[in-house]
C-alpha cells in the first residue's frame, strides 16, 4: 500500500481577484505576471510583468525583474507559487512552451507544485468578463499538468490532484520512481524469471508504429520484461478514444507516444523509450527508417521486432517490405470494423516460409482493385482490442525470444511453422460479416462462437505454388534472410502488376 500525498488545496482572494481583472484580463493578450503565497494557503500576492515582452500572441517575461520580485517575497516570508498569463480567446490550456519553460521553472527553483492560471481574454471581453482557468502541475519528465477548472468568486479555490511520489522532484521521473519504490529488478521479475529471460529481453527492442489500440500490448510487453522501446505517433488522445482505447482523463490533449512513455515507465523504471511524435504512411525512407531506429537496425537487426500497429494499409505495406529488406522479424495486428474479427500476420527472417506481401496477398489484390479498408478502431469494442493484444504479446514474446535461451517460447515458432496468419473469431457471424470461409471450414460452429484463433498456413506465391507470378518482393522463395539488404526499392515490390 503506497501512501498518496494529500491533495493541496489554494484559496485565491479577492484582491488577488481584482487586480487580475484590472490587469491581465483588462488588457490584449499576451500579458502575465507572479503569484505568491504568504501562508501556504491563499494565493494572496500577485505581480502584474510590466516591462514584460509581449504580442497578441506570446507572452515572454522580464525575468530579471521578476527573480528580484521573488527575492523579495522570499525575504518577506512569500513563497513563490506559480505563474498567470492570458491567451487568446479559444486557447484555455497551456501550450507546449508553456509546459516546457514550467518544467525548467520548477527544476530552478526545487518546487514541488506549481499553479498555472490562464485568462482567456477576447478584445470584446474586458475586465470581470474574462474567464479564468486554474491548473497545476507536478514535476516530472516531461511536467505533467492538471486543471481543477474555471475560477471565479463563487469558486475562488482549487486543489491539486493527489499523487503516488514523493520524492526528490529536482530529478528525472524515473529517479523520482526508484526513491519512492526502491524494489530491484530481481524482485520485479520474480514470476517470470524462468519464462522470460531478462538478460535477452534487455537487448531486444520493440519498435511500435501507431499507439492507440495497441496499449495495452505495448503495456503487456513492459511488464513481461522488455527494456527498449521506439514509439512513433504523431497523434494526440482525444475524448473520443476513451471507448476503446487505455486512455484515461489525464491522458486527453497529450502526445499518444509520451503518454505511453510515461506509463510504460511507471511499470518499469529502468526502461529506455524514445518517442517521435510524426506519422508514418507509405512515403516513409529508407534512411527515416533508419535514423528511427537507429544503429541496432544494421548491426543485430533480429533483435528488433518492428511492430505496424496502425490502422493504415500503405503504411503496413511500406513497413512490412522495410522490415524484409533489413531483416528485422515483423508482425502487424489488425482489427476489422464492429470488433468480428482480428488478424496478425508475422515474419521471421529465414523461418517462416512466407514474407507478408505473400501472406496478405488477397488484401493486396482487393485493395488494389477498390476494396475499402475495412481495418479501424471504430465501432470496435475495447474487449475486442484487448482480446486481439493478448495475442500479439504471445507472437511477439515468440519473435522475440526464438532460440535464445531455454524457455517455452524459444521453440514455437518452430511448432507454428508456415502458420504465419493467426484470424481471430469474436463474434458468432464472424463469416457472414467479413465474407470468408475461413472459419466455418476449421472451427466448428455448432460449438464455436467467441475467441477462436485459426493458424493458417501460408506458402510463397509462386508459379510452383499455382500463381500466375511470383511475389515480387521474396521472388517466390519466401526466403527473408537472403533478401536483406538486396532491395533497392521495396516500393516496386509491394504492388503487384497489372
Amino acid at each position: 500500500m503506497t501512501n498518496k500525498k494529500e491533495p493541496k488545496t489554494y484559496i485565491i482572494t479577492e484582491e488577488v481577484l481584482s487586480r487580475i481583472r484590472e490587469t491581465v484580463g483588462s488588457q490584449i493578450p499576451e500579458t502575465g505576471g507572479i503569484l505568491g503565497s504568504s501562508d501556504g494557503k491563499h494565493v494572496d500576492h500577485f505581480y502584474f510583468d510590466v516591462t514584460a515582452s509581449v504580442t497578441g500572441a506570446t507572452y515572454e517575461p522580464d525575468c530579471d525583474k521578476l527573480n528580484l520580485i521573488i527575492q523579495k517575497w522570499y525575504e518577506k516570508g512569500i513563497e513563490f507559487v506559480g505563474f498567470i498569463h492570458s491567451h487568446p480567446r479559444g486557447a484555455v490550456k497551456p501550450s507546449d512552451p508553456d509546459n516546457l519553460y514550467t518544467t525548467k521553472i520548477m527544476k530552478a527553483f526545487e518546487m514541488e507544485w506549481f499553479v498555472s492560471l490562464i485568462v482567456q481574454v477576447h478584445r470584446s471581453l474586458k475586465g470581470e468578463k474574462a474567464k479564468l482557468f486554474a491548473y497545476g502541475y507536478y514535476l516530472a519528465d516531461p511536467c505533467c499538468y492538471f486543471e481543477f477548472g474555471r475560477i471565479d468568486e463563487k469558486n475562488p479555490s482549487f486543489e491539486f490532484p493527489a499523487i503516488d511520489l514523493d520524492a526528490d522532484w529536482n530529478c528525472s521521473y524515473q529517479e523520482a520512481l526508484a526513491k519512492k519504490y526502491p524494489f530491484s529488478k530481481d524482485e520485479l521479475n520474480e514470476r517470470n524469471k524462468e519464462l522470460f529471460p531478462a538478460n535477452v529481453l534487455a537487448r531486444k527492442t520493440l519498435v511500435v508504429f501507431g499507439t492507440g489500440g495497441s496499449i495495452g500490448f505495448v503495456l503487456d510487453m513492459a511488464r513481461s520484461g522488455v527494456t527498449n522501446f521506439i514509439l512513433v505517433d504523431g497523434d494526440k488522445f482525444e475524448p473520443h478514444n476513451m471507448s476503446n482505447q487505455r486512455v484515461t482523463y489525464s491522458d486527453i490533449g497529450k502526445s499518444k507516444v509520451e503518454a505511453l512513455k510515461e506509463r510504460i515507465l511507471n511499470i518499469n523504471m529502468d526502461a529506455e523509450v524514445k518517442t517521435f511524435d510524426e506519422f508514418i504512411d507509405d512515403t516513409v525512407t529508407d534512411e527515416d527508417f533508419e535514423r528511427l531506429i537507429g544503429n541496432q537496425l544494421l548491426t543485430s537487426p533480429k533483435d528488433v521486432l518492428i511492430c505496424a500497429c496502425t490502422d493504415s494499409f500503405e503504411a503496413q505495406v511500406r513497413l512490412a517490405g522495410l522490415a524484409v529488406k533489413y531483416g528485422t522479424p515483423f508482425m502487424a495486428p489488425q482489427i476489422y470494423a464492429g470488433g468480428v474479427g482480428a488478424e496478425i500476420v508475422f515474419s521471421y527472417p529465414g523461418v517462416t516460409p512466407s514474407c507478408p506481401r505473400c501472406v496478405l496477398k488477397s488484401r493486396y489484390d482487393a485493395y488494389k482493385n477498390g476494396y475499402k479498408n475495412t481495418v479501424t478502431s471504430k465501432c470496435t469494442p475495447i474487449s475486442a482490442i484487448t482480446h486481439a493484444n493478448a495475442l500479439e504479446g504471445q507472437i511477439a514474446l515468440m519473435l522475440l525470444l526464438y532460440h535464445e535461451g531455454d524457455n517455452r517460447y524459444a521453440t514455437m515458432l518452430d511448432k507454428v511453422a508456415d502458420r504465419n496468419l493467426a484470424l481471430i473469431k469474436m463474434s458468432p457471424d464472424a463469416e457472414e460479416v467479413l465474407g470468408i470461409d475461413l472459419f466455418r471450414d476449421a472451427v466448428d460452429d455448432a460449438y464455436s462462437f467467441f475467441g477462436e484463433v485459426v493458424w493458417i498456413p501460408q506458402a510463397p506465391v509462386s508459379k510452383e505454388n499455382g500463381f500466375s507470378e511470383n511475389c515480387p518482393l521474396c521472388h517466390g522463395s519466401g526466403n527473408l534472410t537472403t533478401l536483406m539488404g538486396e532491395i533497392p526499392d521495396t516500393r516496386r515490390c509491394m504492388e503487384w502488376k497489372e
